[in-house]
């Protein structure tokens, strides 16, 4: 994946998937649960319509730095 990190670059689930390694499903129930107001782990997304998602590459990042122990 050829990016250019300023801030702004979007992903789609199936991308996220590639960084992190959790399955794509999983990412759409987090992001679900907290559409509903149930906390849930995981990069917080965007919600550009009913039927997607996006989840910015920033946000990804920081949320796997955060999970380091």
């Amino acid at each position: 994946m050829s990016v250019i990190d300023d801030g702004r670059e979007m992903l789609t689930a199936q991308q996220v998937r590639e960084i992190t390694g959790v399955p794509v499903s999983t990412l759409h129930d987090w992001a679900a649960k907290r559409e509903r107001g149930i906390d849930a782990p995981g990069p917080h997304h965007l919600r550009l319509s009913d039927r997607h998602r996006r989840w910015a590459l920033k946000v990804v990042k920081e949320w796997l730095d955060s999970t380091r122990v």
